[in-house]
């Protein structure tokens, strides 16, 4: 494996990651599980745009589309962060594809690329049969003293945060129960939903609800990471949350609210709009 990193990350792009890996999840719901040779599905095509709050603040959009046919997959997203009025600004756009099988998913290339008001770059993967076998994290940094290094062994059967979000859209009876092994080009984590509870959500404008699922995410840091108090205090919350809303002409359980708990206060992602394009549907479009 070629590899080029970049170490030292702080604890905000951890929580960034689980952004990416159940944030913008789309998650195909029905109540009979899936058969062992499933015929080849016919594609659909999902796009969701989230808004990006801190402490009660607007600072961003999230958009992410993903696409699947046959035994294949492609996925993109798109962040965009504006905060102190303007002083601080981000822009991160991600692409994955893969091959899907009964069981299992492999993704075969991931390209993030990042730019910011005091850095930018980016982190490309391919992957063979669910390895990492080239990586290239820019820009090259120094490793701190305290991070918790990554070995062959850890980027073996991974997948990456935005492959994630094609992992959950497998038939299920509903979204929580899952555990992903993550691999972002720097820091390999797991990380496992939990249901927790109902709770009515909006089912749109007119003041109807609809009957949702809050999963409890569970952050767990295997490698590639710095083991301060911030990552300690993230693999021990119990406070982050991925809130689902059903959308029953689909059978499509889709993310609502994510929420993550930080030492600087609260982050949130919530949903303004879905578009669904299945065969045999009509394209469904959804707008808070």
């Amino acid at each position: 494996m070629s590899v080029t990193c970049v170490r030292g990350r702080r604890w905000a792009s951890a929580g960034f990651a689980i952004l990416a890996a159940v944030g913008v999840e789309f998650v195909l719901g029905n109540e009979t599980p899936a058969r062992a040779d499933p015929s080849p599905e016919p594609p659909i095509e999902i796009s969701g745009q989230y808004s990006i709050y801190f402490n009660g603040f607007d600072i961003g959009t999230v958009r992410i589309d993903q696409r699947t046919a046959g035994r294949t997959y492609s996925a993109s997203s798109q962040v965009e962060i504006s905060a102190l009025l303007g002083a601080f600004r981000w822009k991160g756009v991600t692409r994955s594809a893969g091959t899907l099988s009964a069981n299992s998913m492999e993704p075969t290339g991931y390209d993030f690329q990042f730019e910011g008001t005091s850095k930018s770059g980016a982190v490309r993967m391919g992957f063979t049969k669910g390895t990492v076998t080239s990586l290239t994290a820019l820009p090259e940094t120094i490793d701190p003293p305290d991070l918790v290094p990554l070995r062959a062994a850890h980027v073996k059967s991974v997948i990456d945060p935005l492959s994630a979000v094609v992992a959950v859209s497998r038939p299920a009876a509903q979204p929580c129960g899952r555990k992903l092994a993550v691999f972002d080009g720097k820091q390999r984590f797991d990380i496992a939903l939990i249901q927790s509870r109902r709770e009515a959500v909006p089912a749109g404008r007119n003041g109807a609800t609809v009957q949702g699922i809050v999963c409890r995410v569970k952050y767990t840091p295997i490698a590639g990471y710095r083991a301060t108090a911030d990552t300690q205090a993230l693999a021990e919350s119990t406070g982050i949350e991925v809130t689902f809303r059903p959308i029953a002409e689909a059978g499509i359980w889709a993310p609502y609210r994510v929420a993550i708990p930080t030492i600087a206060g609260s982050v949130s992602l919530e949903v303004t709009r879905y578009d669904i394009d299945a065969p045999g549907l009509a394209q469904i479009a959804l707008i808070d």
